[in-house]
């Protein structure tokens, strides 16, 4: 069988390669371009005729495919639409914009990463696209302009309906119709906010006609057919004398434009082609590489009795024709659909016959081989599952183990800081006492190994994050030099004690480096420490900053001219918690360089070590230039360099500290203190109450009872707690109304800046970890009281209310008074408005800014607008009338009628008081 097999092999494998050949052919049907559509404008009508315009020219470019993506209005949303469409791959993107200005920098970043754009009806504020496709705005408001002149004899009052007042075509279609009736006695006497919505128009018109002294007008003039027709159902409800209603669209279908003149609901309306025929017809263009114009205007004409007939019998000539193509469309899809389902089965079908036949040469040979190779794996799976078992075990313990190692770390870390803070406290204090003197060295000799202390519990914190992985790269772009110089700063009074020669040498001082500052601060700091440890009077220490272009990296070395280290020393310095052998090798905790390799190593460098036995020890780092070898959630562009806090061990011997201010006691202020610790709690009680009245609590619900109740000036809250989480005690008393103002200090053994970052999340105003300096405490404390009255007064004078707003929502606050300043002139603003962009219900609403301001919301809006009229009498030399609508009354005679219910005189006495008293 073999034989035969192998005789007739060739011939079935080209019969093979032949029908594989074949079958997977390209079909020159199949779609190669793939076009995406974003398309962002609020009226239907004019989307779904874009849509089928686009598809019924599709269907002549069968190797393009169309994907439509709808934003409905929402900027944001189109955005992320077109950066979907680039993750996609399309090879050319469609945008229609609802406002120029939010998408012109996205469509600029596509096209200037190759992808070609085409612009549809409405342009950005750039060039930079591959072609725009549209009608023209400005000449569509010129041909209406002319067209009303004609139609009224130059004479007669026109309402205005705008679209989106940010968007193009509003814009160059107002400015087209103002042109076009210069010179004429058509006046545009009012104007309204459409939005391009149909029932926004009718909201806003119906508004406007309600009015009690709103201006009359001859002839209605939208900026698209929906909100003109929307206007046409207002003025029928309300039984408006006849008017004449223009738009602009002429769009087909039962809700068109066109459809709409057919049945008298709009007298004229102007053509304004959507152009989705024409978009697909240049996109095909630009996908074959042939020429195309970049600017594609398409022309208007007015439509109106006189030719509806003849336009009404071609647009549904073209929707019939429309959905014959699409008919067709469907057909051949299905054939192609059929057509691929057949070839793929003949493609499975050769794939498995020369699998079947070249199997079966084989059958019999691997029969034989997997029976000696099933004996082996049986034997191998036993010894196996012996391996595994033995290695769960291993894992279970070693896991068990870690976990036991990092609750003492986190346990042993907070246990340390506790005494620590009790330590340092006193000793801070006792130096600044002068009946003290005789004991200042070795006092000074406890605060400097109580730095020491935390420092090296600090490191051990730092090994607990890199074996846990949680240490963090926060890489930023730093001029290393100065940076350098920083971190020596600390150690030059030492190197002047020792008489030792310590300078940076740097050819270039501007040398730049992607790292990690607080990272790099501690490795500099240790073999620095490291130099100045070992180094004799009068030696030498050097750093050395140099670049290898040729490498692309930078080369920091630290070279010191002490004892140097034997051939063991040097092999094992990196190693945690060894000690050498030799000498003063024996002194120091074997930390410091372990940990320095290891924060070299994330920042994905690399650190070695030459030493000479009497004569110098160098330690060489090298770091990569750029910042591609980090990822992208490791840079910090804006980082700002994290203080350096190894200073310990290089403490002044003289007292350069600044004294605590002995001031008298203000006990007007209350300070609570929530504090688990007795002995904490009374240092702090014990230094506090001299000067303001103390509260304390040590546990989360007493705590909380205490802040209700007796409402606080200020609280310093510790995170670790009894019975409870400090955090989330902070979290309860920033979401209660009551005690939401108080600013909180938090005084915590959690040092780490996750932890930091998480308080600092909750809103408290400072944080400060153990062990602490109590006159630090003090001075924030006494800083904090001091802002927070000097903003009461600012607000008690700039604020219309006689209440502290300390004691309200500032956020409110804030956001409610912005959005009536930015609406000021609005004579539709009130209470609905507020309610949509803050996101309260009415009654919230009420409820709220009584509590906040001390008013209403009409009254507050009313008396801003009559300051601000008041202001603009004096300063403004503008009618009544015209301060009346800049300060949003909609009449001038209401407005006079306010003014002196408010003030007792009418506005132009006021202005003439005012203008006389000047005098």
């Amino acid at each position: 069988m073999k034989k035969s097999l192998a005789k007739h092999f060739p011939m079935l494998f080209l019969q093979f390669l032949l029908i594989v050949g074949f079958c997977s052919c390209e079909n020159p049907q199949e779609k190669k371009f793939k076009i995406g559509f974003s398309q962002c404008v609020t009226n239907d009508a004019w989307r779904k005729t874009m849509q089928e315009e686009m598809f019924r020219e599709l269907s002549f470019y069968p190797d393009l495919s169309l994907e439509i993506k709808d934003a409905q209005g929402n900027n944001a949303l189109q955005i992320e639409q077109i950066l979907e469409f680039q993750r996609q791959g399309v090879d050319l993107l469609i945008v229609s914009p609802n406002e120029s200005s939010p998408i012109t920098p996205i469509v600029e970043e596509m096209y200037q990463s190759g992808i070609p754009v085409i612009v549809v009806d409405r342009k950005i504020n750039s060039n930079l696209y591959s072609a725009y496709i549209g009608g023209d705005n400005y000449e569509i408001g010129i041909t209406a302009g002319q067209y009303i002149k004609n139609l009224l004899n130059g004479k007669g009052s026109i309402l205005e309906i705008w679209g989106l007042r940010g968007s193009s075509p509003a814009k160059e279609r107002h400015r087209g119709l103002m042109e076009s009736l210069e010179g004429s006695e058509i006046k545009i006497v009012s104007q309204i906010d459409g939005e391009w919505e149909k029932d926004t128009a009718r909201i806003r018109l119906k508004e406007y006609l309600l009015q009690a002294n709103a201006p009359g007008f001859d002839l209605v003039f939208g900026h698209n057919d929906v909100m003109t027709i929307g206007a046409n159902e207002i003025a029928r409800e309300l039984n408006l004398p006849s008017k004449i209603f223009v738009g602009v669209d002429a769009l087909p279908g039962p809700y068109g434009g066109i459809q709409a003149i057919t049945d008298g609901v709009l007298d004229a309306t102007f053509f304004y082609p959507t152009g989705g025929d024409k978009a697909i017809e240049v996109a095909a263009k630009i996908l074959a590489g042939d020429s195309f114009e970049k600017e594609n205007i398409l022309q208007t004409a007015a439509v109106d009795a006189s030719n509806i007939r003849i336009m009404k019998q071609q647009t549904d000539r073209i929707i019939n024709q429309q959905s014959s193509i699409f008919r067709q469309m469907e057909m051949i899809e299905s054939q192609l659909k059929i057509y691929k389902s057949q070839r793929g089965l003949l493609i499975v079908f050769g794939i498995t016959l020369f699998i079947a036949i070249v199997s079966l040469a084989y059958v019999f040979k691997s029969l034989k081989d997997k029976q000696k190779i099933n004996r082996e794996l049986q034997r191998k799976n036993k010894e196996v599952n012996e391996q595994k078992e033995k290695v769960l075990s291993f894992s279970k313990k070693a896991e068990e183990a870690t976990r036991y190692k990092l609750e003492f770390f986190t346990n042993i870390s907070h246990d340390f800081r506790t005494p620590l803070t009790l330590i340092q406290g006193p000793i801070e204090e006792l130096i600044h006492r002068k009946d003290a003197a005789p004991f200042r060295n070795d006092l000074l000799m406890v605060r400097k190994n109580t730095f020491r202390l935390l420092r090296l519990v600090n490191q051990l914190m730092d090994f607990r994050k890199i074996d846990s992985g949680k240490l963090q790269l926060k890489v930023s772009e730093q001029v290393l030099p100065p940076f350098l110089e920083e971190i020596m700063s600390v150690f030059n009074k030492s190197a002047k004690d020792n008489q030792i020669h310590f300078r940076l040498v740097c050819e270039n001082p501007k040398i730049k480096l992607w790292f990690d500052p607080s990272m790099m601060d501690k490795v500099m700091f240790n073999l620095l420490s490291n130099a100045f440890k070992f180094t004799p009077k009068k030696g030498t220490i050097l750093v050395n900053v140099e670049e290898d272009p040729l490498k692309h990296e930078v080369l920091i070395t630290v070279e010191d001219t002490g004892p140097g280290m034997n051939k063991e020393e040097t092999e094992h310095a990196f190693d945690r918690f060894y000690q050498g052998k030799s000498g003063t090798r024996i002194t120091g905790s074997g930390l410091g360089l372990a940990l320095s390799k290891e924060l070299v190593e994330l920042q994905h460098g690399t650190i070695d070590l030459k030493s000479e036995m009497g004569e110098k020890t160098v330690f060489l780092l090298r770091f990569k230039m750029g910042k591609s070898h980090f990822e992208p959630e490791e840079l910090f562009s804006d980082l700002i360099q994290d203080q350096i806090l190894d200073f310990e061990s290089f403490l002044p011997e003289q007292d350069d500290s600044f004294p605590i201010e002995n001031e008298p006691p203000d006990l007007k202020n209350t300070v609570l203190i929530i504090e688990d610790d007795l002995e904490i709690r009374n240092y702090l009680k014990n230094k506090l109450q001299t000067s303001y009245r103390i509260l304390e609590a040590e546990d989360t619900s007493s705590a909380f009872l205490i802040a209700l109740d007796e409402i606080p000036d200020l609280i310093t809250c510790d995170l670790m707690l009894k019975n409870g989480n400090g955090l989330e005690l902070i979290k309860k008393l920033k979401a209660t109304p009551q005690t939401s103002s108080i600013p909180i200090i938090v005084i915590s053994a959690k040092s780490s800046e996750e932890d930091m970052l998480k308080g600092i999340k909750t809103g408290i105003d400072d944080y400060i970890t153990k062990p602490f300096s109590i006159s630090f405490v003090m001075e924030r404390i006494k800083t904090i009281l001091s802002n927070r009255n000097q903003l009461k007064e600012h607000f008690l004078h700039e604020l219309p209310r006689e209440a502290n707003p300390l004691n309200s929502d500032k956020k409110f606050n804030k956001a409610f008074t912005s959005l009536v300043e930015e609406n000021l002139s609005n004579p539709h603003f009130g209470v609905n408005e507020i309610c949509k962009e803050i996101g309260l219900s009415r009654g919230q609403l009420y409820r709220k800014t009584k509590t906040v301001l001390g008013y209403s919301v009409n009254d507050y809006i009313t008396k801003v607008r009559l300051k601000k009229a008041k202001y603009l009498l004096i300063n403004d030399s503008g009618s009544i009338a015209d301060i009346s609508f800049k300060v949003g009354f909609s009449t001038a005679a209401y407005f006079s009628t306010v003014f002196k219910n408010a003030f007792g005189i009418t506005p132009s006495e006021y202005r003439e008081n005012q203008t006389q008293g000047k005098k």
